[in-house]
């Protein structure tokens, strides 16, 4: 019988939404800051931030343009994360992050930032 009525509590809460604890997922991060220019092999440090609505801790994937995303651990919401990545051909990158909550809801995509990579010899 108590299985019964738990299952049916949780079926009105489901149905009707009151009482229910609802996950949202964290605010699309803005672009990277950080620097728009370096050099191969140069380690570039970026700041990332976000808030989740429910103040879930939140961590980032970072997409560095070169096939290559890093994670970082989790951090309180709206607290910001210092990020570094090396490139090792001269070229221009889309840097972008996304926001994961600790409930697994991931935000959108931030816009890139745009870092050129020079190196000192140039053809």
């Amino acid at each position: 019988m108590k299985t019964i009525i738990t299952a049916l509590a949780a079926s009105v809460c489901i149905l009707i939404g009151t009482g229910c604890k609802t996950n949202s997922a964290p605010a699309t991060p803005g672009a990277p800051t950080g620097p728009g220019v370096g050099m191969v092999g140069e380690s570039l440090k970026f700041l990332v931030a976000t808030t989740d609505p429910e103040s879930d801790s939140v961590r980032y994937l970072v997409d560095w343009g070169d096939d290559i995303g890093d994670w970082t651990g989790l951090l309180a919401s709206a607290e910001s994360c210092t990020v570094a990545h090396a490139w090792f051909v001269r070229d221009a990158y889309a840097v972008k992050v996304q926001a994961e909550d600790a409930q697994g809801k991931m935000s959108g995509w931030s816009p890139a930032l745009t870092v050129s990579i020079e190196s000192l010899c140039r053809r």
